[in-house]
């Protein structure tokens, strides 16, 4: 079987000479006039030529590993792909690999002969230097839009504003919830709390609900100060200002002395110290995982510092859970959950489809883990109490057993309570999808609090069973 193979990109379906009708009328006038037949035609409209993600491309390189094709024709090189590295691969690796030839018609030559596959190499350096010429193109016309305080078109519109013919227009609604969100967090109202005020009222963003995480860079946007953010520079804009500048200084220096005193509030107490600490619960108890510190020396004699999440029923003050019997549930590196869950999140944000297709796991499971440790803890109670009646134990001995009982029963039947109530906060997909897709950013310049609050609103809870993850996701 012959394959032609048609390509355009959105910017070219218009061009002259490169439409797919035009490329595929040509190749098979070329076939027919060689007597190669059959043909079948594999087209991609609207695909760019940077990658192989095309789904026409794909399917060819299917037939072609299956041994259907025997050659491969294309009007021109870079209708294949303008990535030399990419055309280098599909003809070595796939093409030739499989005994199929590629067949070039403009540039009238083919894999057949030696000059052909010679020639193949030499045009897909031209092919490669056509698109890096294209991306600087790009590029400069960007930065010369942004000095000329034009947006540069990114499909992350900013809050306040609305994209119209090539320009940044006001969209009221959000200009007053933007305002807003200066003068309360000036008051003293928390982000969390400006996201729940803003919720609880209808007033949604174009992106959905209020986040802690999106009122924090509404705060730190000169954006709403008249300019434009573009490759690590920021240029002045000719779109409307709505923020005076000694408003948004007293919000920084407000948010920078929060900051500070938050620092030395975690240095004493020892909270917040980790990624996922009190997102984290041990299958065969209940209890959640906590942050735990261990020191080691090396045969260098250097002595080295070891991270981990550890069941908390492990812990000296909470040493047994039931019948005297220690939770044996494993412990886990630190880095290595913490890149397990990082990696589930990325996921997501990577693939489109999984994120629509991701069914929330419910609660259930967990309570119920929750309950019977509750059963426990009233039965080990019962127990004493019929100990102390027959005798066998002295009143302060028993008192003293069953305050620690009723203790630990009262934390895990709020713990229950809040299982309870945390299925009923969903998060929709919409919501979600922002969220997933920005968490790399975030992870990688946010601040710890920053990334614990996309966590937590993406998140449940995330339960171990010895080497197994179960995440419970919000949505």
């Amino acid at each position: 079987m012959i394959a032609c193979y048609a390509r355009v990109s959105t910017a070219e379906q218009a061009e002259n000479g490169h439409s797919i009708d035009e490329q595929t009328e040509r190749m098979q006038s070329y076939c027919d006039a060689l007597g190669w037949s059959p043909v079948k035609i594999y087209t991609d409209a609207g695909f760019s030529g940077g990658n192989t993600e095309r789904p026409a491309l794909q399917n060819l390189i299917r037939d072609v590993k299956n041994g259907k094709v025997e050659r491969v024709v294309v009007y021109k090189l870079d209708r294949l792909s303008r990535s030399q590295l990419d055309t280098l691969y599909l003809i070595e690796k796939v093409f030739l690999m499989n005994s199929c030839d590629f067949v070039s018609m403009s540039e009238n030559f083919d894999t057949g002969s030696p000059f052909g596959r010679a020639m193949i190499g030499i045009l897909a350096v031209f092919a490669q230097l056509e698109r890096e010429q294209i991306k600087e193109r790009m590029k400069m016309g960007k930065v010369a839009r942004a000095k000329l305080g034009k947006f540069h078109g990114s499909a992350q519109i900013p809050i306040g504003y609305d994209y119209v013919d090539g320009e940044l227009v006001t969209n009221e609604f959000e200009k007053a919830q933007v305002v807003d969100i200066f003068n309360w967090y000036l008051e003293g109202v928390s982000p969390p709390m400006i996201a729940d005020r803003l919720n609880a009222a209808g007033r949604l963003q174009k992106n959905g609900r209020w986040l802690p995480y999106t009122v924090r860079k509404i705060l730190e946007r000169k954006t709403y100060l008249g300019y434009l953010f573009y490759d690590g520079k920021w240029y002045e804009g000719t779109h409307e200002a709505f923020i005076t500048p000694e408003l948004f200084e007293k919000v920084q220096r407000l948010k920078e002395r929060k900051c500070e005193e938050h620092k030395k509030h975690n240095r004493r107490s020892g909270m917040a110290n980790s990624f996922l600490g009190g997102f984290v619960y041990c299958a065969n108890c209940g209890a959640k995982y906590i942050r735990c510190t261990s020191y080691g020396d090396l045969k260098s004699g250097e002595r080295v510092k070891y991270l981990s999440y550890r069941c908390g029923q492990k812990s000296k003050k909470n040493k047994y859970y039931d019948n005297g019997i220690a939770c044996k549930n494993r412990n886990w590196k630190m880095s290595e959950l913490d890149a397990l869950v990082f990696g589930e999140i990325k996921k997501l944000a990577l693939d489109a489809d999984a994120l629509s297709k991701c069914e929330p796991k419910q609660s259930g499971d967990a309570l119920r883990v929750v309950l019977d440790e509750i059963e426990k803890l009233t039965a080990q109670i019962d127990r004493l109490l019929d100990l102390y009646t027959v005798g066998d134990m002295p009143l302060d001995a028993v008192q003293k057993k069953i305050n620690g009982l009723n203790s630990q029963r009262e934390k895990l039947e709020q713990e229950a309570e809040r299982l309870r109530a945390s299925d009923s906060e969903k998060l929709s997909k919409a919501d979600a999808l922002p969220l997933v897709q920005s968490f790399g950013d975030v992870l990688e310049s946010g601040t710890l609090d920053e990334v614990r609050t996309v966590i937590g609103a993406l998140i449940n809870r995330i339960v171990i069973d010895g080497e197994n993850v179960d995440i419970y996701w919000r949505f």
